[in-house]
């Protein structure tokens, strides 16, 4: 009698636990969603999949979701909340992101801009090449990967890699990938909040591309 006792009570404790969750995550939303619409935004909270475009962090691990996704109206400029997972038992684990996606005016080829780290080390002791420029500092702050070497000496011209190495770029703790007609920012999660000033900051960051690129390399 008292296991079932036991059991009964277990069982109301996560009932009520899975309530509290599901309530809070309906409170949040709406807060969100009052939020998004108080600044002149239109939002998206519901779950679904990322954009369906060629970038690096679109493509590791598994049960990859965007939420809370937000843009202007008439603008395809977005920024959202991401997640993937990697690993499967004790060793899953659950990454989250925040990204904007910007239009740009051009036809990039794919280009990763991302800080210097741990693996940036490993690529260059087993030979995967880095494209560098003639800034000792950016390229010891930042790895550079793009199929096409022009592309990406270009977008690095002088004004674009001082603008990289000022506070103004997120001082190396933004990932920077373009490819086709997009932008994408991304770095660690931060608050729904903020959403709407890393939108700002990525349009803004968008002005600091090179203009030569549309004639070089024009859209389609």
């Amino acid at each position: 009698m008292e296991g079932l006792i036991v059991v009964v009570l277990v069982v109301a404790v996560g009932i009520a636990i899975v309530y509290a969750l599901h309530r809070y995550e309906q409170q949040r939303r709406a807060a969100a969603v009052a939020l998004a619409h108080q600044r002149g935004y239109q939002i998206e909270v519901a779950d679904k999949p990322p954009p369906d475009l060629p970038f690096d962090v679109f493509e590791i691990g598994s049960s990859r979701r965007v939420s809370y996704q937000i843009w202007r109206p008439g603008s395809h400029d977005s920024a959202f909340q991401y997640r993937y997972t990697t690993g499967s038992g004790k060793n899953k684990q659950t990454h989250k992101r925040s990204c904007t996606l910007v239009e740009v005016p051009f036809n990039a080829p794919h280009l990763v801009i991302g800080p210097e780290g741990f693996w940036s080390a490993i690529g260059k002791a087993i030979g995967i090449r880095d494209i560098e420029v003639e800034s000792p500092q950016f390229n010891s702050r930042y790895r550079v990967r793009c199929a096409d070497e022009r592309f990406a000496i270009t977008l690095l011209d002088a004004p674009m890699i001082a603008w990289m190495l000022s506070p103004h770029s997120g001082g190396g703790t933004v990932t920077f990938e373009l490819g086709g007609r997009w932008m994408l920012c991304w770095g660690d999660r931060i608050e729904f909040a903020q959403l709407f000033g890393f939108l700002e900051w990525a349009q803004h960051a968008r002005t600091n591309l090179p203009t030569v690129l549309t004639s070089l390399y024009p859209p389609t």
